[in-house]
């Protein structure tokens, strides 16, 4: 039996021909399978592929998980004042942390805040204020760096495990012109017996990272 390309001509006894025609039956499958087997591998490895580059343009700020605890610098003293004049009398001002401003913090439709969770916000809080987060929109006051006051909501979103600020944030960071990577102080402290807080920019942390390695430089 010679075979070329799909075709194959039967040159041999014919008393042999049942048995050529099974195993050439049987080449067809086997070579039918290979191909199979060959298509399946070539899916799974574009899939891989696709998935790998979906991960690697994942936008970063979804990878980052962890929080860090800067330690506390000094408050500005226009944003000092402006605190003393509406806080709560005898109340301390309590540093919360800072916070890098990431792409979807200064989105227009998304506005909202996610603040940096921290144990020190938790311990700002009283028990009821923490049970009712999650529930209510909790009006509150934040003096951002020019002293400027702002109504906002402040609420915890359990499905994202979250404390934010919504509603007239974005108002904020365009009046302000905050961006991306800029990186801001948080305080808390209390008016009219409720939780309010005051911001402070601070640059961005390509350009604080430069300057402290300036600084660390210059020391040495």
């Amino acid at each position: 039996m010679v075979r070329n390309d799909k075709v194959m001509k039967f040159e041999g006894d014919w008393e042999n021909f049942g048995v050529l025609v099974e195993a050439a039956e049987i080449e067809w499958e086997a070579r039918a399978a290979e191909k199979e087997m060959a298509k399946t591998s070539e899916r799974n490895n574009h899939n891989k592929r696709v998935q790998k580059q979906e991960c690697k343009s994942e936008p970063v700020e979804k990878r980052r998980k962890m929080t860090i605890i800067c330690p506390e610098p000094q408050m500005p003293p226009l944003l000092k004042r402006r605190i003393e004049e509406i806080a709560d009398v005898g109340t301390a001002t309590v540093w919360l942390n800072a916070k890098e401003l990431t792409i979807s913090d200064v989105k227009e439709h998304l506005d909202r805040l996610f603040l940096p969770k921290t144990e020190a916000l938790k311990q700002f809080l009283n028990e009821k204020e923490i049970e009712n987060l999650d529930r209510t929109n909790n009006r509150t006051k934040v003096v951002d760096p020019e002293g400027d006051e702002w109504d906002l909501i402040f609420k915890y979103w359990t499905k994202v495990n979250q404390y934010v600020f919504t509603s007239q944030w974005y108002q904020l960071v365009a009046d302000k012109g905050l961006q991306s990577g800029e990186v801001l102080q948080v305080w808390g402290f209390r008016c009219k017996d409720k939780p309010c807080f005051a911001i402070n920019r601070v640059g961005q942390r390509s350009e604080l990272a430069n300057t402290n390695g300036a600084s660390s430089s210059r020391q040495q």
